[in-house]
C-alpha cells in the first residue's frame, strides 16, 4: 500500500463505510429520529435527525484519527479522514439541491429558505461537530504518542 492509501484512503473509506453502516442500522432497528416540522403532519419534515447516529460518530472520528495518525499522516490528512462521512451531504447541499431547484419546478416552490438551513445543520454541520469531537483529541493523543517516541529513541 503507498503512503497515500495507507494515511488517507484506508482510513477514509473505513470511516464513511462505518458511519453509513451505523445510520442504516439505526434507521432499521434503532430508536425513532427526532423530526422537525413547520408544517401539519402530511407535509413532508424540515429535518429529520438520528440522534443516536450522532451518538455513534465521535467513536467513528476517533477510530479515523487513530488509523490515520498511525499511519504517520499529517495533522490535514487526519481532519480530511475525520470529516469524510459528511462529504456526500454537503456536495448534495452545495450541488446537488440547486441544481434540483434551478431543474425542476415542483421542487422550487416546496422549499423554504430556513428549512435548507435546518437541514444542513442536521445532517453536515451537527455530524461534522461529532466526528471532531471523536477525532480532534485522538488526533492530538496519536501526535503526542509520536513525539514520545521520537524523544525517547
Amino acid at each position: 500500500m503507498n503512503k497515500r492509501v495507507r494515511q488517507f484512503w484506508f482510513p477514509a473509506l473505513v470511516t464513511i463505510l462505518l458511519a453509513m453502516v451505523f445510520l442504516m442500522f439505526i434507521e432499521m432497528a434503532g430508536p425513532k429520529p427526532w423530526i422537525a416540522s413547520a408544517q401539519p403532519v402530511r407535509v413532508t419534515p424540515v429535518a429529520v435527525v438520528y440522534f443516536a447516529w450522532l451518538f455513534t460518530l465521535p467513536f467513528i472520528g476517533a477510530f479515523g484519527a487513530y488509523l490515520s495518525g498511525q499511519a504517520g499522516a499529517s495533522r490535514s490528512v487526519v481532519f480530511s479522514t475525520v470529516i469524510f462521512p459528511i462529504l456526500p451531504y454537503l456536495a448534495f447541499f452545495l450541488i446537488g439541491l440547486p441544481i434540483a431547484v434551478i431543474l425542476d419546478d415542483r421542487v422550487a416552490h416546496n422549499i423554504m429558505l430556513p428549512a435548507l438551513f435546518v437541514g444542513f445543520a442536521a445532517w453536515v454541520i451537527l455530524p461534522a461537530i461529532a466526528l471532531l469531537a471523536g477525532g480532534v483529541p485522538v488526533q492530538r493523543l496519536v501526535e503526542r504518542s509520536d513525539a514520545s517516541h521520537i524523544v525517547g529513541a
